[in-house]
């Protein structure tokens, strides 16, 4: 049995009293921790004792107190919540202690925490308490710290202003101060000044201010290094194939040749160069990196989590990362991907195709030499230019028709039959154009307001022929119709041919004479008329500004 000393048991009783007198003498502290405040500004004190069960049950109560001052703790001067007061703006008469105590049921406190607030004047802020901070010649240096309490939820934060040396505003582009590599002038005193607004109807719209001042210092030196893993990441997750080999560096910063780095395998070391093993590491010369190696990927590696840890003199770090599979391909999407461009590209062609149908066929003709024409069909012309008269006063005039039958035949070779020159003077009109039609390869219907062929009033007593050699497809019909105004753009009309000729022409094709329009060889209407006809090789290219005169 341990013997005890008079003093001893003198200490324990004293010590037993006081506990079951209710208090806790040995909990308070006798310190008071100071708190500079610039006057006007916000005093932010938050207590530091530990949260009880007994508080959280209601058991207990957190008081707080004011031991030097006239001012008393409630709004609209102070903000107080159960473990902060806030000061909202701090006078000369606020100067002085401070506490927040621990109540029982009773009354008695448990545990007392003591502040000292020292009120500072002026536009400097250097006579608070100033923060030190050390930075080296040409290297980085850390961010500095805007504010070094935590501000409840009810103050909201603005923005803030830094001040270089009291009365030197800096720059928003100042940011937190970081350096990337220091100097001289960098030396002073940095005071960040927080803006806030308080939520509370008795201050709606007030602005309260809060500041922090850091004294750094740049000096010739360098800084310590501090020892950290900075490859890969902690919680990354690596995609694997199943089966594959997988290596995964661990990089880490290293301060001395005692530290070490390796690998962990949940909660079982990884064992080092055993290439045998599944799962191995390898260690860099310079021992500040270790490669994690899986020699085949299983489930039980998706399953594990590795842990790269690096310990050093005075503590440790470590990243941990997973494994999982790769995501099959998305086939659909690259099927839906091909099929989507397809069906684009068969719009985009068809759509290109209907709106310049006429300008490809002519480009394969005359520029690539693309074209059939078939010479063995029998036919000695081809096309039988034929006027008929039209019923009403539209028409094409007899210089129009004359210069179009001459480009047809000088400008684009083809050759033509013309009642007025291939039919043999006294020939039965009926008879002479039914073998114009027969030996031509088209027929083209030019209507004319004037009879302008010889024998027209008998034109009526073809119409069975002309149906009987175009129902059998032996020619083809082209249809040249005017617009009632040359210069106008009207739907084309059937209304100036005979009736009898009305459903013979919708079987066939329109081409649209517009006067003045339609005589530069590079119209619309030539280039329809020449889509239309047979597929020529064309004597001399037109001229783009070439008309018919």
């Amino acid at each position: 049995m341990v013997k005890m000393t008079p003093l001893f048991m003198f200490l324990v009783l004293s010590a037993t009293k006081e506990l079951f007198r209710g208090g806790c003498a040995l909990c308070d502290s006798p310190s008071h921790e100071p708190v500079g405040v610039r006057e006007g500004e916000m005093a932010v004190l938050q207590c530091p004792l530990p949260t009880m069960a007994g508080h959280m049950e209601g058991n207990l109560t957190l008081a707080w107190s004011n031991h030097s001052g006239p001012g008393e703790l409630q709004e609209p001067a102070v903000w107080m919540s159960d473990d902060t007061l806030v000061i909202l703006r701090v006078s000369p008469n606020h100067q002085g202690s401070y506490s927040c105590s621990l109540l029982n049921a009773s009354g008695q406190p448990l545990s007392t925490a003591w502040f000292n607030i020292t009120v500072f004047s002026g536009q400097c802020y250097t006579d608070m308490t100033v923060y030190p901070v050390t930075c080296y010649l040409r290297q980085s240096c850390e961010k500095l710290t805007c504010t070094s309490v935590s501000v409840p939820q009810n103050f909201t934060k603005h923005n803030y202003t830094w001040y270089k040396n009291c009365d030197t505003e800096l720059p928003s582009d100042f940011g937190d101060g970081y350096l990337t590599s220091a100097s001289e002038i960098d030396n002073g005193y940095y005071t960040c000044t927080s803006y806030y607004t308080y939520n509370s109807n008795l201050h709606d719209g007030q602005v309260f201010t809060l500041s922090r001042t850091t004294g750094r210092t740049v000096e010739e030196g360098s800084s310590p290094v501090m020892p950290k893993i900075i490859e890969p990441r902690d919680g990354e997750v690596i995609e694997v194939d199943m089966g594959s080999t997988v290596v995964v560096v661990c990089r880490a910063v290293l301060s001395s040749e005692f530290d070490n780095v390796y690998w962990m395998e949940n909660r079982s070391f990884v064992e080092k160069n055993q290439k045998t093993l599944p799962v191995f590491y390898n260690v860099s010369q310079e021992n500040d990196q270790a490669s994690l190696v899986i020699s085949q990927v299983s489930e039980e590696q998706l399953r594990n989590t590795y842990t790269c840890q690096l310990d050093y003199s005075s503590g440790n770090d470590k990243v941990s990362i997973t494994f999982k599979q790769k995501s099959p391909p998305q086939f659909h999407f690259l099927v839906l991907g091909i099929v989507g461009v397809f069906v684009v590209t068969v719009v985009v062609v068809t759509v290109v195709y209907v709106k310049l149908k006429v300008d490809i066929i002519l480009f394969l003709r005359d520029d690539l030499g693309w074209h059939h024409h078939n010479v063995s069909d029998g036919k000695r012309y081809d096309a039988f230019v034929l006027c008929y008269k039209s019923d009403t006063e539209s028409g094409v005039s007899e210089e129009d028709r004359r210069q179009v039958e001459e480009v047809l035949e000088e400008e684009y070779g083809y050759s033509l039959c013309l009642y007025d020159r291939d039919v043999l003077p006294g020939e039965a009109v009926a008879e002479a154009v039914l073998g114009c039609i027969e030996q031509s390869r088209r027929l083209i219907l030019v209507p004319s307001s004037l009879g302008l062929n010889p024998g027209q009033d008998s034109q009526y007593s073809l119409l069975t022929g002309l149906h009987a050699a175009l129902v059998e497809r032996q020619t083809w019909l082209i249809l040249i119709q005017t617009e009632s105004a040359p210069d106008s753009q009207v739907d084309l009309k059937l209304d100036s041919l005979p009736e009898a000729l009305r459903l013979l022409a919708q079987s066939g094709h329109t081409v649209t004479w517009r006067g003045s329009h339609s005589k530069p060889l590079s119209s619309a209407f030539w280039k329809e008329l020449r889509y239309r006809m047979p597929a020529m090789t064309r004597r001399r290219p037109p001229k783009d500004e070439r008309t018919i005169l």
